[in-house]
């Protein structure tokens, strides 16, 4: 069996490395903590999407045409699916009945965004072809669809820009798009789908650290009054101690030890002593009635303290009354109940910031701008 006994104790871990370690996690709210809390890091370069380049098999078709001067057999130059971004000029009056059939005439990019955006209609009226849109337009200025072609030649093209004003005047547009910029590829999707995430997170956290920063001030300012209550504390104790040695009695040894020889050697210890004074009264010399008398600067220093904590001290007692946790200990319940709830709120607000604003634009304007004649 093996003896124990004569083994050397391992070495032990000093108290301060435990107390090192935990320091951090107990030690009281600092301005840098605040700081941190409040402190916003760039919101805007996150959500800007570059402009797209040119496609990659453009580059390789410059590239084939400048080395060898026209392009690889095998190799199409053009790209698939690639739209035209010319807007389309073609006369209304000369649209057929065959032309409904195929896709070669076309409104602007604009109007067929919109007119996307509005189907479907349930309560819409239904044409059935060309001339029966145009025997619904009989009671509009100008008389039939034709009749309005050929007194004022509009174009696609004018009814785009017809569009884009009506929308502006209703605050439904800010600006006119740019139809010919790049911007819908797999990786921009992707990082728009991100983006929209990423905003949600940042508003969480964000929402997060608000009231964490609000109860971070409320406690640095608990602690400074602390500070403050501790000084006065420091300043009542120093003052009454200074009072109390100068009433103190101050007794030589050696006369002491004198008297004390010869009250033996004479035998005679009848003699009484004077009793000593209490020393919770030493400084506080009593007035002609026998009433103990306090000095007037120790006086003003607990009339500060007992001030100082009626009205500051008050007012910490009050918030922790209305929410337990909020100054000191632990909160019984969680500091972000309900900011799910405010948070999507704030986040459709933010979609929409000119919704009351359009609406208020539309009530005031009933007109019909898009009226011909």
């Amino acid at each position: 069996m093996e003896d124990f006994s004569k083994l050397k104790p391992p070495a032990q871990t000093l108290v301060n490395t435990f107390y090192s370690s935990i320091e951090p996690w107990i030690r009281g709210i600092k301005e840098e903590d605040v700081g941190f809390l409040e402190f916003t890091a760039d919101e805007v370069e996150p959500y800007v999407i570059p402009k797209l380049g040119r496609h990659y098999l453009e580059v390789w078709d410059d590239a084939d045409m400048a080395m060898y001067g026209g392009p690889l057999p095998g190799f199409s130059s053009g790209r698939l699916g690639e739209s035209s971004t010319s807007a389309p000029k073609w006369d209304p009056s000369t649209l057929m009945e065959a032309d409904l059939l195929t896709e070669e005439r076309s409104h602007g990019p604009l109007t067929e965004r919109l007119m996307s955006a509005l189907l479907p209609m349930p309560d819409s009226t239904v044409w059935k072809g060309v001339k029966a849109a145009e025997d619904a337009m009989e009671g509009r200025p100008g008389g039939t669809g034709a009749a309005a072609a050929k007194r004022e030649k509009v174009n696609v093209v004018d009814l785009e820009e017809r569009v884009q004003d009506t929308m502006r005047f209703h605050g439904l547009l800010h600006e006119p798009p740019d139809f010919s910029s790049k911007v819908d590829d797999p990786i921009a999707t992707a990082l728009r789908h991100a983006q929209r995430q990423l905003r949600t997170v940042v508003a969480m956290n964000k929402a997060r650290k608000e009231r964490l920063a609000a109860i971070a001030r409320d406690r640095l300012g608990y602690q400074e009054y602390l500070d403050l209550r501790s000084a006065l504390d420091k300043s009542i104790t120093s003052a009454y101690s200074k009072v109390q040695k100068k009433d103190e009695p101050k007794l030589n040894k050696k006369k002491k030890k004198t008297s004390e020889v010869n009250g033996s050697v004479n035998g005679s210890t009848s003699g009484v002593s004077a009793p000593k004074p209490s020393p919770a009264a030493l400084g506080l010399g009593p007035d002609d009635d026998l009433h103990l008398v306090v000095p007037e600067h120790l006086q003003q220093l607990v009339e500060t303290r007992g001030q100082w904590v009626a009205s500051v001290g008050g007012v910490f007692d009050e918030k922790e009354r209305e929410c337990p946790g909020r100054i000191w200990d632990l909160p019984r319940r969680s500091i972000y109940e309900g900011l799910e709830e405010a948070i999507r709120h704030d986040l459709a607000r933010s979609l929409h910031p000119h919704s009351t604003a359009s609406d208020q634009r539309t009530t005031q304007g009933n007109g019909d701008e898009m009226d011909v004649g």
